[in-house]
């Protein structure tokens, strides 16, 4: 009988490379963001590991790597290694460097079992144990640091080490080419994984014996459940080499078939002994195929079946894309807190809400979280970043969901333009809109008004519906209609550098109602309230220098009217922190003159001069910031001055 050469496992290998490269070639022509790894099991089972062990998951980790994680444990316990043997692009690599290591008569023989093979296995357990330990004490993928098919398909440019990225690809390139398989038998932290699921029994063990540990309250129980089972694999490993009831798909051979021509073992990637076993269960088994299309006799068969010969390929195919399916239809809440004596309080109840711009990632769920704890009567969140939702648990007898959906709101003051004189006018028009629950929510909602012409600011406070105040030239001509078609589109296109970027809007017109008219100087003072909360008084230096006696003191006046800009605005805090570590400043606030906003430095006349303020403060080149913890951090400026001010009487 002719051999059967293995069209599906070649067939998939070069898929999954080609499906790589293109994608990472239109990555760089196309100048927009792949993440490289987002269908990496590896990465889905530490992001997993760290959801159980902190109720959190980090920006970097996805619903769809957790999914290929669980669905590769699951396929390893039931099948085998088949993602080993089909679709790891490292493995596929490593095959092809152990070809052409033979083929140049470089190739070094490990035989399985050897007390070499066995020293080196341990290395793959060492690094698995550190790579969960790190990752699941941060938050943060730490296999990036040293992944090289990370390092490569980023162009050396992503979250690397670049020492630990070289010593990886150098272990995979220069160890395949000497030893066959070595990454994957003796380096692959996967690999390792794959084996403790292979080794299912023990998998078991460890996994409720780490749920006593938490459950009786050991410190740090996880780390002892990681090392316990990473040392418990690789005795089982080197002792045995093969797993027992599971995987339940093997390679069986008939005993009554097989000549014992060896031919199996020369083309098995592992150079497994596969003339030792009826049914071979070897630790290093991925159920590739190569040894039945190599046997002549047809002795070899998946579970001793011809018509399986090719069910692991397709089952490998099968759960790629179950866990696609999987990860784009189940969510895992990027955070789950609980807080205050939650335990003790009865009938507590979950309020829902969904489209939330702001919750996009771990960062703004930890915010949410923090704002949410300053709300009496609540105990507890879950963010699910994908939808853009929370759920908030509360006590319904201390608190109710129009006090959460408050707390939640961002009250809006944002200007547009200042009119000229030919509009000395401003039409009050009063909005009532449905759909704004957050910032990211005013911040759109503001771009669409801004698209209006005619339309010069706004105001929201919080309501249901929420109360919208728009200021508008009365000669513009802006109908109800108008507002009504721009704010209950269903999307707003932003231009980017490159094409466009579409954002879906949920907001709906409910009420209008034109209110009377502002002049413009009253509109000038109306826009100008968010500027005025950034005054302060800096209390370590007043109690230095507050007295007025003893330390006469002058005002340093800046027209500013850039402070009105958002981006300004938001960086102006450091600023003013900057400002409390210079000694002899003791406050500063604003004011409007002439319709301009006007910065006023209060400072001790004897330590300061116009010169020396503009030199050593405002043209400063690092700035000294007070951190929250009351320690002090040397930074660049996040502002630029232009226009030197003066100093005027107090």
């Amino acid at each position: 009988m002719k051999r059967k050469p293995n069209y599906l496992k070649h067939l998939l290998q070069w898929g999954v490379l080609a499906a790589i490269v293109g994608t990472v070639l239109w990555a760089k022509f196309s100048d927009k963001p792949v993440d490289v790894e987002a269908y990496c099991p590896f990465g889905g089972l530490q992001a997993f590991g760290t959801y159980l062990v902190n109720n959190s998951l980090a920006c970097s980790m996805s619903m769809l790597q957790i999914m290929m994680g669980l669905v590769l444990a699951v396929g390893v316990i039931l099948f085998s290694k088949l993602f080993c043997g089909y679709l790891c692009p490292l493995g596929t690599v490593g095959e092809w460097m152990g070809r052409a290591g033979k083929k140049l008569h470089l190739q070094v023989d490990v035989p399985s079992g050897s007390v070499v093979d066995k020293l080196l296995r341990v290395v793959k357990y060492v690094l698995l144990f550190t790579i969960l330990y790190f990752t699941l004490s941060s938050s943060e993928l730490f296999c990036k640091k040293l992944d090289p098919f990370y390092a490569v398909a980023t162009g050396f440019k992503g979250e690397i080490v670049l020492w630990m990225s070289l010593t990886s690809l150098a272990l995979l390139l220069l160890g395949g080419f000497v030893v066959k398989m070595f990454w994957c038998k003796y380096i692959c932290p996967l690999g390792a994984a794959s084996n403790i699921f292979k080794f299912t029994l023990l998998f078991v063990i460890a996994a409720l014996g780490g749920w006593a540990l938490g459950a009786l309250g050991v410190a740090n129980a996880w780390v002892w459940t990681i090392g316990g089972a990473c040392l418990a694999a690789y005795i089982v490993e080197i002792a045995k080499m093969r797993s027992c009831t599971f995987p339940l798909m093997y390679i069986k051979r008939d005993l009554n078939t097989c000549n014992n021509c060896g031919l199996c073992e020369k083309k098995c990637p592992y150079q497994l002994p596969i003339h030792d076993y009826v049914k071979v269960k070897h630790v290093d088994c991925t159920l590739c195929g190569n040894c039945i299309g190599a046997c002549a006799k047809d002795a070899l068969q998946v579970n001793g079946r011809r018509s399986l010969r090719w069910v692991p390929g397709l089952l490998a195919v099968v759960l790629f894309f179950l866990a696609i399916w999987l990860g784009s239809t189940m969510e895992l809440p990027t955070i789950d807190e609980k807080w205050g004596d939650y335990e003790k309080v009865e009938n507590l109840q979950t309020f829902e809400m969904k489209g939330l711009q702001t919750i996009k990632c771990f960062g703004s769920s930890k915010a949410f979280s923090a704002k949410m704890q300053a709300v009496q009567g609540v105990y507890g969140v879950k963010t699910f970043v994908r939808r853009h939702g929370v759920e908030v648990l509360y006590d319904p007898a201390a608190t109710d969901t129009l006090k959460i959906q408050a707390a939640i709101f961002a009250p809006t003051l944002r200007k547009y333009a200042m009119p000229g004189e030919q509009v000395p006018m401003l039409d009050v028009v009063k909005l009532g809109v449905e759909g704004l629950h957050d910032r990211m929510d005013m911040i759109y909602f503001g771009m669409v008004l801004q698209k209006i012409e005619g339309v010069y600011g706004f105001t929201s406070e919080f309501a249901c519906p929420v109360d919208v105040t728009v200021y508008v030239d009365p000669a513009a001509g802006i109908t109800e209609k108008m507002f009504g078609e721009a704010i209950d589109a269903k999307e707003l296109v932003i231009p980017t550098k490159e094409s466009e970027k579409v954002i879906p809007m949920h907001t709906v017109l409910k009420s209008y109602a034109v209110a009377g008219q502002v002049s413009r100087e009253e509109f000038a003072q109306i826009m100008f309230r968010d500027v005025e909360k950034l005054a302060g008084r800096f209390v370590a230096n007043q109690e230095k220098w507050g007295d007025d006696e003893q330390f006469p003191k002058a005002v340093y006046e800046m027209v500013f009217p850039g402070i009105e800009k958002m981006p300004i605005r938001n960086a102006f805090p450091y600023f003013k922190s900057f400002l409390s570590c210079t000694d002899g400043i003791v406050s500063v606030d604003f004011v409007l003159r002439d319709m301009k906003p006007v910065m006023r430095i209060r400072y001790v006349k004897s330590m300061w001069d116009d010169a020396k303020l503009w030199k050593e403060v405002f043209q400063a080149e690092k700035w000294t910031l007070r951190m929250a913890d009351g320690t002090f951090k040397e930074a660049d400026p996040r502002l630029k001055f232009t226009n030197p001010g003066k100093t005027v009487g107090e």
